[in-house]
């Protein structure tokens, strides 16, 4: 793996060299099939020798639009992190171009692979590649992002780029979601590396010294993506908590907003049980079967209990829906309160 690993590293430097518009993209996918059958669902093909060094597979997914023009997208799988839930696609297309086709890729897989989403804080982690350079010397070349309230207007602003420091410092004062931050940063003695995280669930390398991207790629972002799912897999029979870091259910006009960010969920149902004293909410995922409850208590906390064989997939899009109009949430568990009959007797229930 090493040396397939040194020779993919030069090759996509060379690339990123040699063309002006580069963007060699990462995209994050996760699944609970094992390897065989994540490439079998999704139509992975085993390649002998590839256009990609290091990849062992690829699928092309092709469109035909009204007019019967067909145009395509190849996705190359790169073989890291075997043991866990982590798949990695790779494409040469732009990232624009890529997402339609790399949701029908995961499509074919029928609710049992999504892209990870990559919020805020995962974005952040991204920022500092090198030890030895501060946070705010990395640049950001260029920021998308939208308020995290529907009721404050506007939609995608493109902020104003500068140093890291006072770009976040700024996306947090606003208490704005980020989309997608296009970054430069310094690796070395006149050695930077520019690259994009996309809160979609992809990162864009388009030049300069790759090995720290790589580097914080297979290790701590990867890592941290792990952490953050955790919670999800050892939901069963508790409750997932999401504790915002401010009060943002404050009346029940934010019960609207609520669910607005579920019902746009695709492939899924809604029904809202009641809002009043508390509010519940019953959802449905047709992709991958997975059934929640969803209860609002108080003014900065939803509980989120999942019913049957609910998948950590299922979970992520659910809290990365709520995070993209309430910000991100801690993520916790929480068992639910066993009451005995004595206490429904003495009225305590």
């Amino acid at each position: 793996m090493d040396h397939h690993l040194e020779k993919f590293r030069d090759w996509i430097e060379h690339e990123g060299a040699e063309k002006a518009h580069f963007a060699g993209t990462f995209w994050f996918v996760l699944s609970r099939l094992a390897e065989e059958d994540f490439a079998k669902n999704v139509g992975l093909q085993t390649v002998g020798t590839s256009t990609v060094p290091l990849a062992d597979s690829q699928a092309t997914v092709v469109t035909a639009d009204r007019a019967g023009r067909r145009s395509s997208v190849t996705f190359w799988h790169l073989p890291f992190h075997r043991e866990r839930q982590l798949h990695f696609v790779f494409s040469l297309a732009s990232p624009s171009k890529s997402i339609k086709f790399v949701y029908k890729l995961l499509a074919r897989a029928n609710g049992k692979a999504h892209l990870f989403p990559i919020g805020h804080t995962l974005t952040k982690g991204c920022v500092r590649l090198s030890s030895a350079y501060s946070f705010d010397q990395t640049q950001i070349v260029r920021g998308v992002s939208y308020p995290s309230r529907p009721s404050e207007g506007g939609a995608d602003i493109n902020l104003r780029p500068g140093n890291a420091s006072t770009f976040f410092s700024k996306l947090e004062d606003e208490r704005r979601v980020l989309k997608l931050a296009r970054m430069c940063a310094p690796v070395g003695q006149d050695r930077v590396c520019e690259f994009t995280v996309s809160r979609i669930g992809y990162v864009s390398y388009h030049g300069g010294e790759v090995r720290p991207l790589l580097d914080r790629i297979l290790g701590p972002l990867t890592e941290q993506m792990a952490a953050s799912v955790k919670p999800f897999e050892e939901a069963k029979g508790r409750f997932v908590e999401l504790r915002f870091q401010e009060p943002v259910f404050t009346d029940q006009s934010s019960y609207g907003t609520v669910l607005g960010a579920l019902a746009r969920l695709p492939r899924t149902t809604l029904a809202l049980i009641h809002a009043n004293p508390y509010f519940h909410a019953a959802l449905t995922n047709y992709e991958d079967g997975g059934e929640f409850d969803i209860f609002i208590t108080n003014s900065s906390t939803i509980h989120i209990q999942g019913r049957g064989e609910a998948s950590p997939a299922s979970f992520l899009r659910l809290h990365n829906s709520l995070a993209e109009v309430f910000r991100e949430a801690e993520v916790g568990l929480e068992s639910p309160t066993q009451f005995t009959l004595r206490d429904l007797l003495e009225g305590h229930v």
